[in-house]
């Protein structure tokens, strides 16, 4: 397995030059200094006091357009505001954790476990974050027609029916629509999610929970 590629942001050289002798004794863990030394896997965000629009500021400039290229990211602070949440799920981070309850080895293992897919946060902070996808959802996308994985309702119902087989001119007239909408619906996707076949629009739908 290769090493983990991690970069580490903090507010001073102190502070960073303790986050990385921290992670530099796991060797499943390739230490970058700095951006341009390569792309990172996974960053990690070092904050005095409460997490601020600087640090998401310095996150947000390595979000791409495609999901998987973005590097996910670890956020240690002493305070975290609950209403920064889904601004933080927007700059990849997948870990918040205390300042107070970082210890030898701590460090390294929430690294290497965001690497592999794992997302870690308090119980407290996980409950808030559905409780605002929630009402995100139902409050703002719901009534534009949208999902929260950035589908429209048109497109889900579309793809629903591709899965159960059926032709285009059939799915028209289930949902009302002409052949060219249907074929422009699913247009639209492939070309925005950048797929190729309806086999594979239906996969990543799938794969998504929306179908």
């Amino acid at each position: 397995m290769e090493a983990v590629k991690v970069l580490v942001h903090a507010n001073d050289e102190f502070t960073a030059a303790g986050a990385k002798t921290m992670l530099g004794a796991s060797e499943q863990l390739h230490l970058l200094s700095s951006a341009q030394d390569g792309s990172p896997d996974v960053i990690v965000a070092v904050v005095d006091g409460v997490v601020g629009s600087s640090t998401f500021a310095f996150l947000r400039q390595f979000q791409g357009t495609g999901v998987t290229s973005a590097p996910r990211a670890v956020v240690v602070a002493d305070r975290f505001r609950a209403e920064d949440l889904l601004v933080a799920v927007e700059c990849g981070v997948t870990a918040l954790l205390s300042r107070a309850e970082i210890k030898e080895g701590t460090l390294p293992s929430a690294v290497l476990a965001v690497a592999r897919g794992s997302a870690l946060m308090s119980h407290r902070l996980q409950g808030i974050l559905l409780d605002q996808l929630t009402q995100l959802r139902f409050q703002v996308l719901a009534p534009a027609g949208l999902t929260l994985f950035g589908y429209e309702t048109r497109e889900r119902d579309v793809l629903q029916l591709i899965a159960e087989g059926y032709q285009t001119d059939e799915i028209a007239k289930k949902l009302a629509y002409s052949e060219g909408t249907v074929k422009n619906v699913l247009y639209g996707l492939m070309n925005r999610l950048r797929l190729s076949t309806r086999s594979q629009a239906v996969a990543y739908a799938m794969r998504a929970g929306l179908i």
